[in-house]
């Protein structure tokens, strides 16, 4: 995802070339889990979300985000608890890192936003 296809002229005439691309991705790395934080889609997902809110017309929004890619699923529901969490682990480097964010998510799971079942799906 984060791949920067290398020139090789490049890479021999610029010393820090190696630097600058290894920063450019980084930066698209941090400005992908900024915008996945702040729940800002990207317009791919937009547009993708505005066709199948179009096709799908009467479904709840349950219904919806059952049916939804894997990816999508997990962008909308667990990633911006997920990448909080593993942002606190790489700051504060603990002991034992996958229990600590184990609890982390336990703690902030209130944060993750579902639309309610319904009472029919609830009883099946």
């Amino acid at each position: 995802m984060y791949v920067v296809k290398v020139h090789p002229t490049r890479a021999i005439l610029e010393m820090d070339y190696f630097i600058k691309m290894i920063e450019c991705a980084e930066s698209k790395r941090d400005e992908e889990i900024q915008r996945v934080e702040a729940g800002i889609e990207d317009e791919e997902q937009q547009s993708t979300n505005q066709q199948s809110a179009t096709i799908e017309g009467g479904e709840t929004d349950w219904e919806k985000i059952q049916r939804l890619p894997d990816a999508e699923y997990l962008m909308r529901t667990v990633l911006p608890v997920l990448y909080q969490g593993m942002r606190v682990v790489d700051f504060e480097r603990p002991a034992a890192p996958l229990e600590y964010l184990s609890l982390y998510l336990l703690k902030h799971q209130d944060q993750i936003k579902l639309p309610p079942k319904l009472k029919s799906e609830q009883q099946e």
